[in-house]
């Protein structure tokens, strides 16, 4: 029985302002709009802050939900997500959302009334039988959690500000496992059942549950599937518990059901038995174009080979990611002795065509870049993939009249995939593939004039451990600076870094895939590559001394390391708010033919959309240069050194609306080495040097905070946004005595960025 006291009076109020005499002059002062505007916040507030008191009479608002077991509040989520009835969404203290549905509620005929219901929230309404539904849900579960006897009571608190709905969980003694054997009488399952007992999750004297069973079931049938007995499934697997004469301790045994197939009078009853693979065949394989290569390259299962589960999978898995079909299934029937295998293959269209589109900000120039790709799915019939993309962008700058468009780059691109790695087909890895790539690039800017050629073989797989490995053994890209203003060019930091350059070396990266652990996931991601590594030994072996960089062709090489390093966590919380951190490092040590900094592309920077979003890309850094430099220099900052520290709370405004707060701290810097070997006459300045090399004590100092909100519209497909970031400790003010914010600046300190995607 719900128990319930008398509902309070409402405890937000106001006061009406006595009338005044004098008649109000207009147009009004900015006094009289500023109160007025602030007594309909304060009137809006008090709609909010108490949604009962707009209720009709007899029904009752839930404040509150709380979950209790002997005095104390639990959390968890598998017994909270049973409750039936959710309570509306908290912001500060009040209920807008509510408040805007029930001034809907007023005129729910009209478009202003429907609308205002449908970005609002109705209100959370005691619902008896959503009561009595909860209570026998926890029941339930306490019940297959072992609690035979649990049970659940529940309570109705009417309090000042609203109502609290409590339920109770009353466990009561947990019913434990006494002696479990199995009965199984299939001799081939028999002889598997000493390595079968072995692993067995039942363990005399442990609280039995439901879970714990459905857990055992699926072990002892997944053990099995794993050798050859393809008729058994978790449904095969059986338990008999009985708790007669001690309610408390359960005794049985579990069982193995024999698998029924048609036979020549009906239904026939058969123990199992190992299954070993018969006929393997390809459906209408001449209808797929491929080739000798093409049927290597599916990975079909062997003739002859016991029947895994395991391997199926794997099977399956590697041709769902063949980009040449749509749809991918083995059948598998059994016939006579053995196992039958008839790979369905159904193929996706020959040629494909991708075109994408989105905005860019980099540096204080705006733009927008495309790029179309076409792609043959398999144009020789090994199920190799052959593609060409075209990609063109444009940029201007805010407030440059020197010309229309301040910026444009062009890219031509052919890739060629193949479902294996090349020149090594016999070598099998899981979900290995690999490609040749060759791209030629021209980026233009009122600063420079760039060429850029690149080639590359990539080799990509999955480790057993889930790991994912992308080997780059051969890359190769030759920038040819074309042209470059000379105040630009005085301006940087090096020059050795944003010149005619060869880059010659491997690259590995490493992915740890998304792991999930309740509310909370993770990822990783670590980078390494070289550059000019074997090149310079080679050159060392040949060549004298080294008084300047050496040459290839009269180009001189790049000679690098470059480490790097991602940890995303992301939290999902109830109704579809979800929080996210990001922790990045990278460090680019420059070796003996990169004399100063290593080259631009390889460089760290801060800012941008998914970075520091408070200031645009490559307009901070390295360290607390100041920002009279960016202003008059048209410097881009870039370091060798970066740290980046992010965390965001995402929340849903309306429908597809969403909105995020965030907080981005971070930088990049440069070594004393890089500031030794500068050629920058800036550098000159000691207390420069210390602005913007990497020391731990002078670090934070020299740390960015920016803080702000986005808004984000999700079209199921991709997701667009836009963040607004203020920049609230600023390391380039540093020299003037105004690093922090203050309210007086308003936004003249922050930054816009629009992009596509979630920023991690």
């Amino acid at each position: 029985m719900l128990r319930t006291s008398k509902k309070p009076a409402p405890t937000c109020s106001w006061r009406a302002m006595p009338s005044l005499r004098r008649t109000t002059p207009w147009p009004p002062s900015a006094n009289s709009m500023r109160h007025k505007g602030l007594i309909i916040l304060a009137a809006a507030l008090a709609a909010s802050c108490n949604p009962q008191r707009w209720l009709p009479e007899g029904q009752t608002w839930i404040r509150r939900i709380e979950l209790t077991e002997g005095a104390q509040v639990r959390s968890d989520d598998k017994y909270l997500e049973l409750i039936q009835i959710q309570t509306n969404t908290n912001v500060l203290g009040s209920y807008p959302y509510v408040a805007l549905y029930q001034r809907g509620a007023r005129k729910p005929t009209t478009r202003r009334g429907r609308w205002l219901q449908n970005i609002g929230e109705a209100p959370a309404l005691l619902d008896t039988s959503k009561v009595a539904e909860t209570v026998m849900q926890l029941e339930r579960k306490l019940r297959q959690e072992g609690y035979f006897f649990a049970k659940v009571g529940h309570e109705v608190v009417q309090g000042p500000r609203g109502t609290t709905l409590k339920f109770d969980l009353q466990r009561g003694k947990a019913t434990r496992l006494g002696t479990v054997v199995p009965e199984v009488y299939a001799p081939a399952i028999e002889d598997q059942m000493t390595t079968l007992r072995m692993g067995s999750l039942l363990v005399p004297g442990m609280r039995l549950s439901r879970d714990m069973l459905e857990s055992e079931r699926k072990r002892i049938a997944d053990f099995l599937k794993e050798h050859g007995f393809f008729t058994i499934g978790p449904e095969a697997v059986g338990f008999d518990l009985d708790t007669l004469g001690h309610p408390y301790r359960a005794d049985g045994y579990w069982l193995i059901h024999n698998w029924v197939r048609d036979g020549e009078f009906g239904p026939q009853e058969l123990p199992h038995k190992p299954w070993y693979f018969g006929r393997v065949t390809v459906a209408d394989s001449l209808n797929y174009g491929l080739n000798a290569r093409g049927i290597r390259r599916l990975h079909l299962l062997e003739s002859g080979d016991l029947f895994r589960a395991s391997t199926v999978t794997q099977s399956q898995e590697w041709l769902r990611r063949l980009d040449a079909y749509q749809n991918q299934q083995w059948r598998l029937s059994p016939r006579g002795d053995s196992l039958d295998a008839e790979l369905v293959l159904k193929p996706a269209p020959r040629v494909g065509l991708l075109w994408e589109t989105e905005g860019t900000n980099t540096s204080g120039i705006y733009g927008l870049q495309t790029a179309i790709e076409v792609r043959d799915r398999n144009p020789f019939g090994g199920l190799e993939a052959l593609s060409g993309k075209v990609a063109g962008g444009l940029g201007v700058a805010v407030g440059d009249t020197s010309s229309l468009f301040r910026t444009y780059f062009l890219e031509l691109g052919v890739q060629l995939e193949v479902p294996d790695l090349i020149g090594l087909p016999k070598v099998r890895r899981n979900q290995a593939r690999s490609s040749a790539n060759f791209t030629l690039g021209r980026q233009y800017r009122r600063e420079f004039d760039r060429l850029a050629v690149s080639g590359e073989l990539h080799y990509h797989w999955e480790a057993p451990n889930r790991l994912t490995w992308d080997l780059k053994p051969l890359y190769a890209t030759y920038v040819d600076l074309r042209g470059v203003d000379s105040t630009f060019y005085a301006a940087l930091a090096s020059k050795s870094g944003f010149q005619d350059v060869l880059i010659l070396g491997p690259r590995l990266s490493l992915k740890r895939p998304t792991f999930s652990e309740g509310r909370w996931s993770r990822r990783s991601e670590w980078s390494f590559e070289t550059s000019g590594i074997l090149t310079d030994l080679g050159m060392l072996a040949t060549k004298p001394a080294r008084d300047q960089p050496f040459t290839v062709a009269n180009v001189p090489y790049a000679h690098y390391l470059r480490a790097e390093a991602d940890y995303r966590w992301r939290f999902r919380g109830r109704q579809r708010r979800e929080g996210a951190m990001r922790i990045q490092a990278g460090y680019l040590h420059a070796l003996a033919n990169s004399p100063g900094l290593p080259p631009f592309e390889r460089a760290f920077y801060a800012g941008g959309s998914n970075d520091l979003r408070s200031w645009i890309n490559f307009r901070i850094g390295p360290g607390a240069l100041p920002k009279a430099v960016f202003d008059t220099a048209g410097f881009l900052g870039s370091g060798t050194i970066k740290l980046l520290g992010q965390a965001e709370w995402r929340f849903p405004i309306a429908g597809s609306i969403f909105g995020a707060v965030f907080a981005d701290a971070g930088n990049v810097w440069l070594t004393s080495a890089n500031v030794a070997t500068a050629q920058w006459d800036l550098l000159d300045n000691p207390e420069l040097r210390d602005a913007v090399s990497f020391n731990l004590l002078r670090m934070p100092r020299q740390t960015a905070l920016g803080m702000g909100f986005g808004l984000r519209y999700d079209f199921d497909f991709f997701i667009a946004r836009a963040d607004w970031g203020l920049q609230v400790y600023d390391p380039r003010r540093l020299a003037t005595g105004d690093a922090w914010w203050r309210p007086s600046e308003g936004i003249r300190r922050s930054a816009l960025q629009i992009a596509i995607g979630l920023p991690f």
